[in-house]
């Protein structure tokens, strides 16, 4: 039986927006946090892996947020390793707030890689009996699939920094969501509430390369709208793709 790890976390003034309602990328921190927590605790963690020569990997997220937590509040994120196929590895999270009530819930599929050769290997027996997992699920963990667009209604460019390198030593994982939402029209932003966004990240970028990031608006109805993100490096090679919707 899988094993369920919970941690606390305070809303801090950093990890709010104008309106003092925690931002999307802060969700997406205590997401990466909890999961990083529950492996160090059960032994799974930087440690093991360094051991090890693997490490856990990004691959795809979608995050419903049915209410985001104000500045101050205490929330709770509880996760569990749900099913591991092969070489991936489901994740299930769940975000309540001081009264219990569900706010939140995300799925992230990762993969395991091998530090070295920077490409997938089997998951080691050692990692099912570490989380709880009995053996490969027999049923498809792929993620509902994201829509893609031609269309590139807005465009913004970045020049990667140091900052944003993680100790993969590859772009951090939230930092692409940020990118994405910098290209959407502020009047979007200050008007509409970001319910759901799924994520799939496709290839790595390094420190000093440049990055563009697009996107496109599509308007369902006078309270609720999809946009659709591409993220580019320098030689147009497709790094990302997100697909969020919105409500007013």
């Amino acid at each position: 039986m899988s094993k369920k790890f919970t941690k606390k976390y305070e809303i801090h003034y950093y990890e709010v927006n104008s309106n003092l309602r925690c931002k999307l990328s802060s969700i997406i921190d205590f997401v990466c946090d909890v999961g990083t927590q529950q492996s160090e605790a059960l032994g799974g963690g930087i440690d093991y892996c360094t051991k090890n020569n693997c490490a856990w990997v990004f691959y795809k997220y979608d995050i419903k947020m049915y209410r985001y937590p104000m500045f101050g509040e205490i929330i709770s994120v509880t996760t569990e390793a749900i099913g591991f196929k092969k070489f991936y590895g489901l994740r299930k999270y769940t975000i309540n707030d001081e009264n219990n009530n569900v706010i939140g819930e995300a799925l992230a599929l990762f993969f395991l890689i091998n530090i070295d050769k920077r490409r997938p290997m089997r998951i080691q027996d050692e990692q099912y009996h570490i989380y709880g997992v009995n053996g490969d699920v027999d049923y498809d963990i792929s993620m509902d699939k994201i829509e893609r667009t031609n269309d590139e209604q807005y465009y913004k460019q970045f020049s990667i920094r140091y900052s944003d390198i993680d100790s993969n030593n590859h772009v951090n994982n939230v930092k692409y969501v940020e990118w994405a939402m910098e290209a959407v029209p502020l009047d979007i932003i200050n008007n509409y509430t970001l319910k759901r966004i799924k994520v799939v990240f496709e290839k790595e970028t390094t420190y000093g390369d440049k990055i563009s990031s697009t996107a496109a608006i599509n308007v369902i109805d006078e309270n609720n709208l999809k946009s659709y993100h591409t993220i580019k490096n320098s030689e147009g090679t497709e790094l990302t793709l997100l697909e969020a919707d919105w409500k007013k």
